[in-house]
């Protein structure tokens, strides 16, 4: 069955898990997934004290799952901001459009897998955090 929590602005998809010898972990379009995938990438080795993401989509939606390790998550939408945990392999955040993000906090071992509706452009980032919160309609948080 399908698990989902909400955060204060997005949600946490948890995908099943079978567990027998090992834990095989899966994510099904449309059931666990809310768009097809177009691109996915993987995130690891990351220097420590470094922030990744600092930016958002115009069109893109993204699912992020920690597949290993543990990373701090701060969402954005221009009105709002909240932090938490990314650290179970089955769990994953969902990433609407015009949220801004960044990742910190990464453990020395951590994975971080990303899958996202469509292919990379450019032009689809919002790179400024000032454009960003004019663009989204909302104040300087």
């Amino acid at each position: 069955m399908n698990q989902t929590r909400n955060t204060k602005l997005s949600y946490i998809i948890d995908i099943p898990v079978i567990v027998d010898e090992g834990k095989l972990m899966f994510a099904e379009i449309e059931k666990h997934i809310p768009f097809a995938i177009k691109r996915f990438y993987f995130i690891s080795d990351i220097i420590p004290g470094a922030i990744r993401g600092k930016h958002a989509h115009k069109k893109t939606k993204q699912m992020l799952f920690c597949i290993r390790g543990s990373i701090t998550m701060t969402l954005d939408n221009g009105k709002e901001r909240e932090s938490f945990k990314l650290d179970k392999p089955e769990s994953g955040v969902f990433l609407d459009t015009m949220m801004w993000h960044e990742m910190t906090d990464f453990s020395s071992d951590s994975l971080l897998l990303v899958v996202a509706s469509d292919p990379y452009v450019e032009e689809d980032y919002i790179r400024d955090y000032k454009t960003f919160i004019q663009l989204a309609g909302g104040k300087n948080i």
